[in-house]
């Protein structure tokens, strides 16, 4: 790498690192239903635009690979896909951060979410972490030539992390190539099954925690349902002596998103809309009451072209567009408000 290269994103890295001070990471998903393809196209610069003018300063994006069940894994070999490289260029164009999260695409398997890939057999994991690594290096590389100040290493994947020695020696292989900030996301509730965080420089968590039961919650019943995990993210992160980033979440346009905020299979309800918005408006509020939480990626975004299936969990209307707004953009003094 080059001298002025490596300055760059040296900078960008420090813009983006909040630790336990500092502006927050205020993140959005850029998703795909076309494994990233949309992601080179005009609306893609029109979305990071968009995302700018409402107060982000990071995006991220999540190439596939595809898990097979004998634990292989497909993915585009090619040295620098365009659909991955040209949304990075065209975000550093805009001084926005990105978080790279390279995704394990496992619809047409027998696992229902990634969480459920699991092998039999030694040879099926040996395998698996054998393409992984060379998967998920290739991508740090990518990272490193084009200014990602993020790569999170891998998500979710409740089996395969128990394999500390794997992921301890794919983390030094990644930090031979790329020198920004590693992250893993754990699920909602597994961050102590994750025994490498003192290996990272964010804990990453899905922060899809259950908030309430109650039917139509109001603000302070929200407020009251993320104390208990708050309290346990703060003490992972004084334990590590590692800030805590939110590398995903969301709510579904749904009653039910305060009490099952994963869930998908839920949608509408009375009052759906009232109570995603309200989930969304208190997870805004998080940074500046916990500061020891670097930011968030809320999930998800996408760019102005036909959508094939309805995506309940897309952010693209008025009321949420207006709330990252309100809390996002800058206000006389410099400050970002309320």
């Amino acid at each position: 790498m080059s001298i002025p290269r490596l300055i760059i994103l040296i900078l960008l890295v420090a813009t983006l690192e909040r630790g336990f001070a500092g502006e927050p990471i205020r993140g959005v998903t850029i998703s795909a239903q076309t494994w990233g393809k949309e992601w080179q196209t005009p609306e893609m610069a029109d979305a990071l635009d968009e995302l700018k003018s409402l107060g982000a300063n990071s995006i991220a994006i999540h190439p596939y690979a595809r898990i097979q069940t004998d634990g292989s894994l497909r993915f585009d070999e090619t040295p620098e896909p365009s659909y991955v490289t040209k949304p990075l260029e065209w975000a550093h164009e805009r001084g926005l951060g990105v978080m790279l999260v390279p995704h394990i695409a496992y619809w047409g398997t027998p696992y229902l979410w990634r969480g459920e890939i699991d092998f039999p057999k030694a040879s099926q994991w040996n395998r698996f972490f054998s393409d992984y690594k060379r998967w998920i290096t290739g991508m740090a590389r990518i990272a490193e030539e084009h200014h990602a100040g993020v790569l999170c290493i891998g998500l979710e994947y409740t089996h395969a992390q128990k394999f500390e020695a794997r992921w301890r020696e794919m983390i030094r292989e990644i930090r031979a190539v790329y020198h920004g900030k590693l992250t893993y996301g754990s699920n909602w509730g597994e961050t102590d099954d994750v025994h490498f965080w003192d290996a990272l420089d964010y804990i990453g968590v899905l922060a899809y925690f259950p908030l309430t039961n109650a039917a139509n919650p109001a603000p302070e019943q929200l407020a009251e349902g993320w104390k208990p995990w708050m309290k346990k993210l703060e003490s992972d992160s004084q334990h590590f002596g590692k800030p805590v980033l939110f590398t995903e979440i969301g709510y579904d346009e749904s009653a039910l998103c305060a009490a099952k905020p994963w869930s998908f299979h839920d949608s509408s309800g009375p009052n759906a809309a009232e109570i995603q918005a309200r989930c969304i408006e208190q997870a805004l509020k998080l940074p500046k009451e916990y500061p020891f939480l670097a930011g968030m990626y809320f999930w998800k975004w996408f760019p102005n072209l036909p959508c094939p299936e309805v995506e309940t969990f897309d952010l693209r209307k008025p009321s949420i567009k207006g709330l990252f707004s309100k809390y996002w953009l800058p206000v006389a003094g410099g400050t970002v408000q309320p």
